[in-house]
């Protein structure tokens, strides 16, 4: 995911405004390792929400300081999924998230090759992850940033509608279809109204711009996602080293599941960060007429949105080594979807 967020003017603007906005306590916003521009603070500018635009503006903060930790703590729980690994295989486990989880995927995977003979396989099977989105705490979000009723707000759900989705359905309908290809039961795809329980993907919000970017991102970074069951399967095996494939068998159990998991919610969390960067972009390049629509306290507000602008890349890249490692090493376990 790349975005182009503005131009060198742009840059130039913001720097210019950054000293008329307090600076955000140390640490706030980012979680451990966030924040490349020192962390969102959604209240370091006090109560802007007493207009239209102020209220959407608090609302997209708060959303992309919860999106900066959220990134951080993907890949701290996957860091510490392949420390698990690499000490179950007796190898280091020091180092950053890419070098320990690379370690930890070779050492597992040189561990199965030498384990058994070479007409044998070992293969591990999983089943996906399953992972839940509360299409109501989005509502509730958008709701409260476009101060509108809980009920007016539409929230879709993309993925797997577990209760009754009371819509069109766009993939498969289990239950009734209506006049106008409207669906009254689960749907498999994309709920287009609204989905009354479970869904087992991500939200997809029918608001304004910042509003959808703010309810979509505290939704699906709230997505949780169970940790599959693993197990490794051999077939016509003759062992050769007991020792190693009993590691390789310990390491896959520590930290394969939690791994899966970890990944499945980063792709989700994913989905989210797209349109959070689009928006962030068009609020970047409208600084001007947000300082003037906001008043006083809106070079403070273009202030921490240049904060957030600094972070983008590394959120970024917190999601995006989530979903790689967790992809290499579940591929150097001969982990296969079932």
């Amino acid at each position: 995911m790349k975005w182009v967020l503005g131009s060198a003017m742009v840059l130039a603007f913001l720097g210019g405004v950054l000293t008329g906005c307090p600076k955000p306590p140390p640490g706030s916003g980012g979680g451990p390792g966030g924040g490349g521009g020192g962390g969102v603070n959604p209240n370091a500018c006090g109560n802007i929400s007493t207009s239209d635009v102020g209220r959407k503006m608090q609302n997209f903060l708060i959303a992309s300081a919860e999106l900066d930790a959220a990134a951080s703590g993907l890949e701290l729980s996957v860091l510490d999924a392949c420390r698990k690994m690499a000490n179950e295989l007796g190898v280091s486990a020091e180092g950053d998230t890419r070098t320990v989880c690379n370690r930890a995927a070779d050492e597992l995977k040189a561990n199965l090759q030498v384990s058994v003979s070479s007409e044998t396989r070992v293969v591990t099977r999983y089943k996906e992850p399953v992972c839940h989105t509360k299409v109501e705490f989005a509502a509730q979000i958008a709701a409260q940033c476009e101060a509108k009723v809980q009920a007016d707000v539409q929230v879709q759900c993309t993925g797997y509608c577990g209760g009754t989705c009371n819509g069109a359905c766009d993939g498969q309908c289990s239950g009734a279809t209506g006049q106008g290809g409207q669906c009254a039961g689960q749907c498999q795809g994309t709920c287009r109204g609204s989905c009354s329980a479970d869904c087992q993907g991500s939200a997809n919000v029918n608001a304004s711009a910042e509003c959808k970017a703010s309810a979509e991102v505290r939704a699906n970074i709230k997505t949780e996602c169970e940790p599959p069951q693993v197990e490794m399967v051999t077939e016509s095996v003759t062992v050769v080293d007991a020792s190693k494939l009993d590691k390789a068998k310990k390491a896959i159990a520590a930290g394969l599941p939690q791994l899966l998991a970890v990944g499945a919610r980063a792709k989700i969390v994913g989905q989210a960060i797209v349109y959070w960067g689009q928006t962030l972009g068009s609020l970047v390049k409208s600084g001007a007429s947000l300082i003037k629509a906001i008043g006083e306290k809106g070079i403070c507000v273009v202030g921490q949105l240049s904060a957030a602008f600094a972070a983008v890349a590394q959120v970024e890249a917190h999601v995006s080594i989530s979903i790689e490692v967790s992809a290499s090493v579940s591929a150097s376990a001969g982990g296969q979807a079932q």
